[in-house]
């Protein structure tokens, strides 16, 4: 019920009283005259008529009432809130967007963030940072965190170097499949820098410039600077390679159970994961000393591309807490879009 609803039907009620008085007053004199004159019978009709108004009134009162009430509700409306898709969404602070998504489910999002919040403050209050982005391959919604700071990829760039060499080059796939399975399941460098020896970087630099991945190249190093924004839309083709007719699944199945993947670890159990990490110690606070991890999971009939970066060399059980609650949250968002559609 709105505020001038309230406003009317108070204003009328105090006049309704105002009546009531006049009428009880008169009601007392009746009484008193009919007693004295002897006319009882008179003064109980009056009563009945004044009861009979009284009832009026009330039935008024309360059809005014229920009427604003019901019309408040009617006229209602549920504000859907702007719908961004993740990957294009701001996310220098943390973000959480799905589509669906309206006001009334606005405290129930700010828990999920205060949930993700506390596991992204355990990597500050340990000196460590971290940047990370879930990308929802069905809605295009998701939660990102500094999703464009950039860290030293280590050997996550693996993943996708694999990923496109065996779609532009198919025979690699027989011809190399043990150096291949070493550079994913194993992360051998040895065997990471026989693939890089043969086959350069510069068609993969121009395959991650087509997905709108400039600033991801592999040069002298061989490990670049990447941010999870554009990891996960790397990630995001590999995914609808390995879901194609021409992916071949011996080296799809490389990717899963890969090691010191914390993604793996942490949902491996639950669903098929596909990922590839990567990590270097060097010393705190320094560029070469990350744990890093990024792939996919096949979660349910909601698969989602998941990329964690972070300076928290060793530090496993920091990402594995952080992949959890992330894991958790985007059931949450699922359970609510499913819900809503």
């Amino acid at each position: 019920m709105d505020a001038q609803n309230r406003v009317n039907i108070w204003n009328e009620v105090r006049t309704l009283y105002r009546r009531w008085s006049v009428l009880l007053l008169i009601l007392a004199m009746l009484i008193v005259s009919a007693a004295t004159a002897g006319c009882a019978g008179n003064a109980a009709e009056t009563l009945a008529g004044v009861e009979g108004n009284i009832e009026s009134v009330a039935d008024r009162v309360q059809v005014g009432f229920e009427t604003s009430e019901t019309t408040a509700v009617e006229s209602r409306t549920v504000e859907a809130l702007p719908f961004v898709n993740i990957i294009e969404a701001d996310n220098s602070d943390l973000t959480i967007t799905w589509d669906g998504l309206t006001e009334d489910d606005l405290p129930e999002t700010e828990a999920l963030m205060t949930e993700i919040k506390a596991a992204v403050d355990a990597f500050s209050e340990e000196g460590y940072s971290t940047g990370f982005l879930l990308y929802d391959l069905n809605s295009g919604g998701g939660i990102s965190y500094h999703a464009d700071e950039s860290y030293y990829s280590a050997s996550a760039i693996k993943g996708p170097y694999v990923a496109w060499l065996v779609q532009a080059y198919p025979e690699t796939a027989d011809i190399l499949y043990g150096t291949i399975q070493n550079t994913i399941q194993w992360s051998s460098n040895d065997d990471y820098e026989t693939l890089i020896t043969l086959y350069g970087s510069t068609e993969f630099n121009n395959w991650a410039a087509g997905l709108g991945c400039d600033d991801i190249a592999i040069t002298g190093e061989w490990y670049p600077a990447v941010n999870a924004r554009e990891f996960a839309m790397l990630w995001n083709s590999i995914y609808d390679y390995f879901m194609s007719e021409s992916c071949d699944p011996d080296i799809r199945e490389f990717y899963n159970g890969t090691l010191s993947s914390a993604i793996y670890e942490t949902l491996g159990e639950e669903y098929t994961v596909y990922s590839k990490a990567g990590w270097i110690g060097e010393g705190v606070g320094t560029y070469y000393n990350v744990q890093n991890d990024a792939g996919i999971v096949l979660k349910e009939d909601a698969p989602y591309v998941l990329v964690v970066l972070s300076d928290a060399y060793g530090r496993l059980d920091l990402l594995d807490n952080l992949v959890s609650v992330l894991d958790l949250a985007h059931t949450a968002l699922m359970d609510n879009y499913q819900t809503d559609n």
